[in-house]
């Protein structure tokens, strides 16, 4: 019995000096983050927006890149944003012109040859101001509650000629909080 009882202490001994490899620390994760107010949600109103830019005459827009069409306005709305919610910037991302790939490419997903040509849609801040697609808006300042930010968009040509047809474009966006 005591060489039994000694056998079992020897291999409860030597599974415990082969189990400390199974412990032995290889390396450390830090866990880093902050506890906030929640900082805004989005309304249900602006998450799916359409923004109509209207039937602009093709003479408009026709000989030479750049020329701009009137611009629509559009607002995002942020609702309930919190006392740590001090400002925020949106991104516009879609699919880029092939001219300007700083500009929404019109005509995305079309399945038939009524797209117009020689135009895209540009993005802006309230002032006008160019927002380029992926990159971040200026700073908008929030205050807690109810905040708008207000954006707008344009018909912009490309080349020197557009055709008529046309002129859809997607974008979606993603607010950053500052």
């Amino acid at each position: 019995m005591y060489k039994k009882a000694l056998l079992n202490a020897a291999a409860i001994a030597v599974a415990g000096l082969l189990s400390q490899g199974a412990f032995a620390a290889d390396g450390t994760i830090n866990f880093e983050g902050e506890i906030v107010d929640q900082p805004c949600s989005i309304s249900p109103k602006s998450q799916n927006l359409t923004v109509p830019l209207g039937k602009v005459a093709r003479t408009k827009l026709d000989g030479g890149a750049g020329k701009k069409a009137t611009p629509s306005l559009f607002t995002i709305d942020l609702l309930g944003c919190g006392d740590t919610a001090k400002g925020a910037s949106v991104t516009f991302t879609g699919t880029p012109d092939f001219l300007v790939p700083t500009d929404l490419r019109i005509g995305v997903g079309s399945v038939d040859n009524s797209t117009a040509t020689g135009v895209a849609v540009e993005i802006g801040d309230s002032a006008g101001a160019k927002i380029d697609l992926g990159s971040e808006s200026g700073r908008y300042t929030l205050v807690p509650g109810d905040n708008s930010l207000k954006f707008q968009a344009v018909y912009v040509s490309t080349g020197p000629t557009v055709t008529t047809g046309i002129a859809n474009a997607t974008a979606q966006f993603t607010v950053t909080y500052k």
